[in-house]
């Protein structure tokens, strides 16, 4: 093979060479790009985790006082003669039964991780903060699950929402075991609210979830109002100022 053929197959082969170098960049350039797409999905989802926790805070002491009244009036003779329905925690009546205690019920999601993990885009992803993020998820899905199975012990108190003329012992101590249960799931719910907010800020992209919470103080508020039914005067308010003040401190 003569000289000059040796020198344009180099080129060619060089050339090749640069455009597969070129191709990898470009599509590693593209994979950074959607590994930031996923994290904004990913704080999308925290941040509303949140302001559930938040919520969770506030309306915490409204269900211990709504619990103590169900259990008063199972435990007193004759008081489970008359009907009683507590306006319900959504903060309107859409259901057909009526009960005398309803937690709020809340979906809490982490589709957007769940669809990204094993992507070439997660895995550009730095892996404390992959790991962070898996974690405020687990957190995440059982909290839901949580919710679920407190939701569905509340259902379990629907016939105190209507006059117990004549309940059993049996009855009577059935009720008071489930709310016993609820008063648990309460005590769970408050203390994981605690434990995601706290983790929320101090992860490693707590800067961004903490600058979240700060612009949207107005709407949260809004959302967590003392004249709606279920957020009435024993609902803890000072609770929103406490994340206020510890998302400040995180975005200083």
């Amino acid at each position: 093979m003569s000289r000059q053929r040796l020198i344009e197959l180099g080129v060619v082969v060089f050339g090749v060479m640069i455009a597969l170098a070129l191709e990898n960049v470009v599509q590693e350039v593209r994979l950074r790009g959607d590994a930031r797409d996923l994290e904004r999905a990913f704080d999308k989802e925290v941040m509303a985790a949140v302001v559930y926790s938040l919520e969770r805070q506030v309306s915490a002491p409204c269900f211990r006082q709504d619990l103590a009244r169900v259990e008063q009036r199972v435990i007193q003779p004759g008081a489970a003669a008359e009907a009683m329905v507590f306006p319900s925690a959504t903060g309107t009546y859409t259901f057909i039964t009526p009960q005398p205690y309803r937690p709020v019920r809340r979906f809490w999601t982490t589709a957007a991780f769940d669809r990204a993990l094993g992507s070439e885009a997660f895995k550009r992803i730095p892996s404390d903060r992959a790991a962070e993020y898996a974690m405020m998820v687990a957190l995440i899905a059982r909290r839901d699950a949580d919710n679920a199975e407190e939701f569905m012990a509340a259902s379990r108190l629907t016939p105190a929402a209507y006059a117990q003329a004549d309940m059993s012992d049996e009855v009577r101590a059935e009720t008071l075991r489930d709310i016993s249960l609820l008063d648990r799931y309460n005590a769970i719910a408050a203390g994981s609210a605690n434990q995601l907010i706290g983790l929320a800020l101090s992860m490693s992209g707590g800067d961004r979830i903490a600058a979240s919470v700060l612009a949207s103080e107005a709407d949260i508020r809004r959302m967590i109002t003392p004249t709606r039914p279920d957020y009435n005067v024993c609902a803890d308010q000072a609770a929103i100022d406490r994340l206020l003040e510890q998302a400040r401190t995180r975005a200083g």
